[in-house]
């Protein structure tokens, strides 16, 4: 079975060379990997150049950036890619060397699988040691050398290697939820539900996939153990609080009317909805 890793990106070409580092060193390789980026700038292609001449299937998808477009960008990305399995992450998230194979190891149909909760590094560690050494002989996921970073405080559960261990943490923290930065899907489910809703800011578009994925029969698989990767922590100055809130009243209305479609979507999307009528205001159709 095929699988596209499709890797969220803005800025921050530092942090996807790490990431993509963590790429290349997994135990069975993705069959292709797409960077969707929101903009342009540099430094993601740079880092993508690079991953190329390693040797890595990465292709560089760009787009105009007109405020929050990052799921405008993954619905580009979901349109283009080859693998039936789609595996969603960010461009400041390391995998293990096991990740891909841990998803194909455990996904099944009728269900979506995700990672749950990051393992953040601090951002004053990251911003001034380059891991990608690291990353690449897999010390940086060994619990001594995250425990010696200042400000780090996740447990050594948290990374185990044993897989019968690891799945029995697993089945002790169930959670039904789709996780943008760590999660992964039947392709043609993503499609059936027309993909992210991009008319959703920033809190709770990831949320909302998974809600629509339930509403089809979907059910959601938290493997937080067994799925594991580093997180490169920053402050998030795209925060919004109206936004926040008006995404969650959107969620609570998909929960409980049981629609499968987004408002807003260059996949597939619901029709005019005389529902919609003087609810709260939502995102901006990008």
């Amino acid at each position: 079975m095929k699988i596209s890793v499709i890797i969220s990106a803005h800025q921050k070409g530092r942090e996807l060379a790490c990431v993509l580092a963590g790429y290349a060193a997994q135990t069975r390789g993705a069959d292709e990997i797409i960077v969707a980026q929101d903009g342009t700038d540099a430094s993601i292609r740079a880092a993508v150049q690079q991953a190329q001449q390693l040797g890595l299937p990465v292709q560089h998808l760009t787009q105009q950036h007109r405020g929050f477009g990052k799921y405008r960008a993954l619905n580009r990305a979901i349109l283009v890619a080859r693998g039936e399995l789609l595996l969603f992450t960010d461009g400041d998230c390391i995998p293990r060397n096991d990740y891909v194979a841990s998803y194909l190891r455990l996904i099944r149909r009728g269900t979506f699988l995700a990672g749950g909760s990051h393992i953040s590094i601090p951002e004053p560690y990251h911003l001034q040691h380059d891991l990608r050494a690291a990353v690449l002989d897999q010390s940086a996921f060994a619990h001594a050398f995250l425990r010696s970073i200042p400000g780090f405080r996740k447990s050594r559960t948290r990374l185990y290697r044993n897989r019968l261990m690891a799945r029995l943490l697993d089945l002790c923290t169930p959670r039904n939820a789709f996780s943008g930065a760590n999660a992964c899907a039947f392709r043609s489910d993503v499609l059936e539900v027309g993909g992210f809703d991009e008319s959703m800011g920033y809190g709770g578009g990831d949320l909302n996939l998974g809600l629509r994925l339930n509403n089809i029969g979907v059910q959601g698989v938290r493997a937080r153990h067994s799925l594991v990767s580093l997180h490169l922590d920053h402050t998030r100055s795209y925060f919004c609080a109206d936004m926040q809130r008006a995404n969650h009243a959107w969620n609570r209305a998909v929960r409980q009317g049981g629609y499968t479609l987004p408002r807003q979507s260059q996949i597939r999307q619901l029709p005019d909805a005389p529902w919609l009528a003087g609810a709260p205001p939502f995102a901006t159709i990008r």
